[in-house]
């Protein structure tokens, strides 16, 4: 049977979390849940006298990662390891996850493995439920939520982003809802584009598209 492997979740002032974290922390007692929620966002075009919405593909949205009462134990019974208190744990737990970076003007990016699993991204939200109290009020037990969200440094997004480049030959179909500024973004990244879409496919107008044309948008060469 292999050695008890803790949560951790450790800070760092670079967005892809590279090298070694600037600080971190394990969890008191490993979690018993946890939850991940994956989101696909959709424009809902405004058309006059619509009775019903048609959902058109934006983005793929953020993955969250949401850990819900970490356990936090002051009454001995399992040794606060590298803290004095719950109150001095939490204190910990918050430089790391939540509090403000003046190197880097806001909160850090965040690392947490656990085993095989890891996950990057940024704090949303923390809240600190305190349910059990020493004859003096202080804390002596304590749990812990919070919510991470998918954070992807530039450099990473850019080689993701790579495999559908706009220097790319694009045909889409038209379908209801469609225009042709909201199609250039999907392409390009950029709707300013699509007065030179319109020209290419000999549009008198951006507007003269209807469900089941075939647009093309052709490689662009964006200036820097």
């Amino acid at each position: 049977m292999g050695s008890l492997v803790k949560l951790n979740i450790a800070s760092f002032t670079d967005p892809a979390c590279a090298g070694k974290g600037i600080n971190s922390i394990d969890a008191f007692i490993n979690p018993t849940t946890y939850t991940r929620t994956y989101k696909v966002e959709y424009d809902v075009p405004k058309i006059v006298g619509d009775s019903s919405n048609t959902s058109i593909f934006a983005k793929m949205g953020p993955e969250t990662f949401r850990l819900e009462k970490l356990f936090v134990d002051g009454t001995g019974i399992v040794p606060l390891k590298g803290a004095s208190s719950v109150d001095d744990y939490i204190t910990k737990f918050k430089k790391v996850v939540y509090d403000y970076n003046g190197e880097i003007h806001r909160p850090c990016y965040l690392k947490l493995t656990w085993g095989n699993l890891t996950f990057k991204g940024v704090c949303t939200d923390i809240s600190i439920e305190y349910v059990l109290f020493s004859p003096d009020g202080t804390a002596l037990r304590a749990y812990i939520s919070l919510t991470l969200q998918e954070s992807i440094d530039v450099a990473s997004k850019n080689s993701k982003a790579a495999k559908s480049s706009p220097d790319l030959t694009h045909k889409r179909t038209v379908v209801a809802g469609d225009s042709l500024p909201l199609l250039t973004y999907q392409i390009y990244g950029d709707s300013s584009y699509y007065m030179f879409v319109a020209k290419q496919n000999g549009l008198l107008s951006p507007y003269d598209i209807k469900p089941g044309d075939e647009i093309f948008f052709p490689p662009i060469v964006k200036s820097n």
